[in-house]
């Protein structure tokens, strides 16, 4: 063999390039992932302001003086739009929408064929002079949800929609003044009974009756004595049969000219989708539903938003009988990811116990042989859950306080990822470990809609998950998100313990929601916002007062002033950054 000699001065050199190497790899500190001066104004506030009001409060990105945005892209102009039809040179693939295997042709195809079969099956609804809208009453559950989806993207002028939540506001949608009566009410075969009662008892025979949930026709004997009343009624599977018949091939449907919604100007006749909120009052976007698209999709940097190139599955735990629910999964199946909802399989509308644990571990059942999402839009009550069950395994492993450090140091400094060390050796495989994998390395987003955690929440969620968490904040009023925190926002105190024995929600104490969200104007009002004012570092809050092209107005005008400000029932309160603490204990 031959024979080498190293001199002191390689072996020097040796050493140096071996610590430099450790000390890159376990001590250094990374870059974060945005820049604090980012972090540091997040709104920009209007330099003049009322009486009794803040100036009026604009994403830092987008700026004063600047117009809002209104549609994601230039091409969606109507809610056709959303669906494009695949190209001819376009590979033929599948993606799953509510639990449901379809490829863009076949969705293409299904929505052509809804409306054709509606006006046969229903012809009272076929005048295109005279609105005739659909009335939804369906449970907010996985199982239920996708003929919902599928009206909402096939709605058209002349049959817009009246969405309700709840079955309590099923006289109201009937008999309101505020917009034409239905001409149908799609309702689930679990109401049925009651459905039939009551359209009959409001309208009498003026209303036709289509059944979702009853494959089986198990409501044979109803539908029997509803027809012998002189009602019409049919089952959701009859619409594909009808559609497809030689009568199907006969009927043409006016080309649809006219946006997404509705603005300001229009009659309730000339809206296209229309909400009876739980105050019993009608809502309608004030623009159309593409604002608030564009609103969400803001919320995430280019390179993270859903795409079928990253064959991205986004789950919500958001209702898709609210606005912004349906925005999601409008979105969703415009970027060309799969769409799931977190939620009871059971369709309930209140059921008496919820295991939002169970709703998650769902996702990932490997039988059901479905997609484990890569973006999650979660309430609090999940966020609580998915949490606590990762605390409790990380707290069974040895090394976890060693972990914990190295992680803490790193989220410290802005930054968090998933590809070190330790999450090969602990995280990685505490996460495959809980929930089936929900929290995997598959997962890339996390959004909490909802009520912002406390400090030690939010901090422990950056470290179990190895991901930023971005705080959403909805409203009833609004088709896209209120508030919004930066996808790289890991601002929090940290997490100066170990995490054992820590009760992560014991504080009452909340972390900011964010600047407004990219299309939407803010301005709190108030009897102490004067004062505020006038005294030196005193916090400024108020009632939360919203404006901009997705947000909804109430037809009878109620709660909204002549500028087009709608008054949403919060309170808040705006720090130094432009962030809101949305905090309705400061009434």
């Amino acid at each position: 063999m031959p024979d080498f000699e190293i001199d002191n001065l390689t072996v020097l050199l040796l050493s140096l390039l071996a610590a430099l190497g450790i000390y890159h790899r376990f001590f250094s500190t990374p870059q974060p992932l945005v820049h604090p001066l980012l972090l540091g104004k997040q709104s920009e506030v209007s330099a003049v302001r009322k009486k009794g009001e803040t100036g009026v409060y604009r994403s830092w990105a987008t700026g004063q003086g600047t117009p809002l945005t209104v549609r994601p892209a230039n091409t969606i102009k109507t809610v056709q739009d959303v669906v494009e039809q695949p190209k001819a040179t376009s590979p033929v693939t599948q993606r799953c929408i509510l639990d449901v295997s379809l490829t863009d042709e076949a969705l293409g195809e299904i929505l052509r064929l809804l409306p054709i079969g509606l006006q046969l099956l229903f012809p009272s609804i076929a005048n295109p002079a005279s609105p005739s809208p659909i009335l939804t009453l369906l449970p907010p559950s996985p199982t239920s949800a996708l003929p919902l989806l599928l009206l909402s993207l096939s709605v058209r002028p002349n049959t817009p929609l009246i969405i309700l939540p709840s079955p309590r506001l099923l006289t109201a949608g009937l008999t309101s003044k505020n917009h034409p009566t239905p001409g149908v009410v799609v309702v689930h075969a679990s109401l049925l009974d009651d459905v039939v009662e009551q359209v009959w008892e409001d309208c009498r025979d003026r209303v036709g009756i289509l059944i979702v949930g009853d494959p089986q026709k198990d409501g044979a004997s109803t539908v029997k004595n509803a027809r012998a009343k002189g009602l019409e009624v049919h089952w959701w599977e009859e619409i594909w049969d009808v559609a497809e018949s030689e009568k199907g091939e006969q009927v043409k449907l006016e080309a649809t000219s006219i946006l997404l919604g509705g603005t300001a100007n229009q009659s309730s006749s000339k809206l296209l989708i229309l909400w009876v909120s739980p105050y019993e009052m009608p809502l309608t976007p004030s623009q159309n539903f593409t604002a608030g698209m564009a609103a969400l999709l803001s919320i995430f940097p280019a390179d993270k938003r859903p795409s079928a190139v990253l064959h991205d599955t986004v789950a919500s735990a958001v209702r898709l009988d609210t606005p912004l629910g349906m925005t999601i999964a409008l979105a969703t199946v415009w970027t060309g990811a799969s769409f799931r909802l977190i939620g009871n399989a059971e369709p309930t509308w209140d059921p008496e116990e919820v295991d939002h644990a169970a709703e998650l571990e769902v996702l990932a059942d490997p039988e059901r042989k479905l997609p484990k999402p890569t973006i999650l839009f979660i309430s609090p009550k999940h966020h609580h859950a998915l949490l606590d069950r990762l605390q409790y395994t990380y707290e069974a492993h040895p090394w976890a306080p060693l972990a914990a450090r190295h992680k803490t140091s790193s989220i410290r400094a802005g930054h968090v990822d998933r590809h070190g060390l330790w999450d090969r050796v602990l995280w990685s495989g505490m996460r495959e470990n809980v929930l089936g994998g929900i929290a995997g390395q598959r997962l890339r987003g996390v959004i909490l809609v909802g009520d912002a955690p406390p400090p030690t929440a939010l901090g422990a969620s950056h470290l179990l998950l190895s991901l930023p968490l971005t705080r959403l904040h909805p409203s009833v009023f609004s088709t896209g998100p209120v508030f919004c925190t930066h996808f790289y926002d890991l601002q929090s105190p940290g997490v100066s313990h170990i995490l054992k024995e820590v009760d992560l929600w014991k504080s009452a104490d909340k972390v900011h929601s964010g600047p407004p969200a990219s299309n939407v104007e803010v301005r709190l009002k108030g009897e102490k916002v004067d004062e505020a004012f006038d005294a030196e570092g005193t916090a400024i809050s108020g009632r939360i007062w919203i404006r901009g092209p997705g947000i909804l107005e109430r037809i009878d005008g109620k709660g909204e002033d002549q500028e087009g400000w709608v008054d949403i029932g919060e309170h808040a309160k705006v720090q130094t950054n432009g962030t809101f603490i949305v905090d309705n204990t400061l009434v």
